[in-house]
């Protein structure tokens, strides 16, 4: 079973997934196949917004389910167990494409997670990643970008 968790930035999908990962998922987020895409390129000190950009980029190029395709070989060859008799969390879900992968895998679930905008800007500073938004003008820029404007 695959359970795929979708929502804005800083909703609470970690929240779920903790929970999940406490009843024995297996994690994985397409973000890190993001991030393992920046590494690849030698890229640190990288924002949000790059990070959006080698999204786009890799969709571009290989396809609007690159990340799904990219993070289920990943999850195959962690273990020698068919896929279908794992339980899995996928966290960061972002496009129909990626769903349309996941679904085909014949036992997958998409959750979606959301809250205010204002508790999502607090989560994000108190986090504090690198890569986030440091101040609310950045904060609505990326949620703009992130719900698709541009």
């Amino acid at each position: 079973m695959i359970i795929g968790l979708t929502g804005t930035k800083a909703s609470g999908k970690g929240v779920v997934a903790e929970i999940l990962k406490a009843r024995d998922f297996e994690y994985s987020s397409l973000s890190d196949r993001v991030r393992e895409e920046a590494s690849e390129r030698k890229l640190s000190g990288y924002t949000v917004k790059d990070l959006q950009n080698i999204g786009n980029e890799l969709r571009q190029k290989f396809g609007n389910s690159v990340l799904a395709k990219r993070t289920l070989e990943k999850l195959q060859n962690r273990s020698t167990d068919e896929i279908k008799n794992k339980k899995i969390v996928v966290d960061g879900i972002r496009n129909l494409g990626e769903i349309e992968e996941f679904k085909k895998t014949n036992d997958f679930f998409l959750i979606a997670v959301d809250a205010p905008q204002k508790t999502r800007f607090e989560r994000i500073i108190n986090r504090g990643r690198g890569s986030d938004p440091k101040n609310w003008e950045d904060f609505l820029k990326m949620d703009e970008r992130d719900l698709g404007a541009g």
